[in-house]
Order: C-alpha cells, then sequence, then structure tokens
C-alpha cells in the first residue's frame, strides 16, 4: 500500500512540474518592438516535441509589440482573446515521430493532450525592431537554457544587446500553487 501510494505521489509530483506553467511577457521598452520565434520544448531529455508560435495578426512573425503585457494560462488558452498576442497556431516538430509534426489550431486535442502536459515554455530568439525607422538591432537568444536545450537549441536568462543596451530576462518562480514564467524586455 505504501508502495503505491509513494508511486501515485511520484507521479503526480512528476506531471504537476511537467505541465506548462503560466507565462508573462512584459516589453517595458517603448522603442522597440521583439521580433523573432517564440518556442516551448520538454523540460527533460528524450522526444524534444518543440512548439514554435505562429505569426501574430497583423505581423509576418511572432512580434511582441513595446510597451505590451500579456499573460498566457496555457498553450491551449493562446487564443481566443482578440488580442494581438493571441496565439491561433502553433507549428509542432517531432523528430522523433514526424507524423506529429505540422501545423496545430491552439484548442487542437494535441494540444491539449500532448503539448501542455509535456512542454514548457522554452525561450524566444528575437531581434529588436525601432518602432519609428523599423531598423532591427541586436540578436537575441532568451529562454530556459535547460528547456530549451533538451531541443538543441540555446539561449540564456537573460542578454543584454550590443547596439541598444535593451536588457532581456526570462526567469520562472516556483513557489504558489503553480509556476509562473516570466519574459521581460527593459
Amino acid at each position: 500500500m505504501k508502495k503505491t501510494i509513494s508511486a501515485l505521489l511520484l507521479s503526480l509530483g512528476a506531471f504537476c512540474y511537467s505541465q506548462s506553467s503560466v507565462f508573462v511577457m512584459n516589453n517595458f521598452n517603448t522603442h522597440f518592438d521583439a521580433v523573432g520565434r517564440f518556442f516551448t520544448s520538454r523540460p527533460v531529455a528524450g522526444n524534444p516535441l518543440v512548439m514554435f508560435a505562429a505569426p501574430n495578426a497583423g505581423y509576418g512573425t511572432f512580434t511582441m509589440p513595446s510597451g505590451i503585457y500579456h499573460k498566457y494560462g496555457s498553450f491551449d488558452t493562446s487564443s481566443g482573446l482578440g488580442n494581438i498576442m493571441d496565439i491561433d497556431t502553433w507549428y509542432v516538430s517531432d523528430y522523433t515521430n514526424p507524423a506529429n509534426s505540422g501545423t496545430y489550431s491552439y484548442n487542437d486535442p494535441f494540444i491539449t493532450s500532448v503539448m501542455v502536459p509535456n512542454n514548457q515554455w522554452a525561450g524566444f530568439i528575437f531581434q529588436l525592431q525601432d518602432i519609428s525607422s523599423g531598423n532591427m538591432y541586436d540578436y537575441f537568444e532568451v529562454g530556459d537554457p535547460a528547456v530549451a536545450g533538451t531541443a538543441n537549441i540555446t539561449v540564456n536568462p537573460s542578454q543584454t544587446g550590443s547596439t541598444s543596451g535593451v536588457f532581456a530576462e526570462w526567469f520562472t518562480i516556483t513557489s504558489g500553487p503553480q509556476p509562473v514564467t516570466y519574459f521581460n524586455i527593459y
């Protein structure tokens, strides 16, 4: 009986740890949009299921506008609010089982049943776009190195742009009822 209870608690703990956390984006910088690839990955080595956010409406790429705050509850609730930051579509890359690779609606059962319980917010690889001139500056690879690393993508927990001097950071707070991951641009 003790072994069964221990196994159940261990399984529950692993399941809770691997579920996607709340994600909060803050672009406090009022001069630059962040334009690039926003992605998720599994937090443990193995089958590196990776999801990339599709371009958000009004942009040809995933863009985090200057001065914006946005919060995602989960991958499968990333749209439907009519917000510029809605992620209507996820591009899934499954290197082990290519049949799973493809384009999925944010609320597709595959996203809900496979990606939500297994992936974490991993990183954002982007450039800064000056909102006045449209010029691109610096190249950032910011995210959780352990999670992105399982997909063989290198990111840093923080980075400062060499040209712009803009600082970006990524961190997760694990205390409380559910982890919350933050991505901030200053």
